[in-house]
Parts: structure tokens; sequence; C-alpha cells
């Protein structure tokens, strides 16, 4: 497994990012904020405490 985050596959930073305050930008330019509890293999994400 790469050790440089801009070697990762995708899932691998995700699987790294739980835990964290996460920023995510959606379609339609709606923002949200929050921090990552888990996501599945269709990267759905769930987040907790989230700010819009």
């Amino acid at each position: 497994m790469a050790s440089n985050p801009s070697q990762l596959l995708p899932q691998e930073l995700i699987d790294r990012c739980i835990g964290s305050k996460i920023w995510v930008i959606m379609k339609g330019d709606k923002e949200l904020v929050g921090t990552l509890k888990g996501f599945d293999v269709y990267v759905n994400m769930v987040l907790e405490d989230v700010t819009e």
C-alpha cells in the first residue's frame, strides 16, 4: 500500500479519512462539512455533525 496520499486509490484515501472532518462538494453547488463515519463500495458516505 502506498503511503503518499497522491499514490493512494480513492477508496484507500477515503478509508484513511474515517473519523476526520471532511468537506464534500456535491453537484448543484451544495457543500457539506462533517465527520466521516463510514462508506460503502459505491462511496455512499455516512457523515456525523453535518453543516451545510
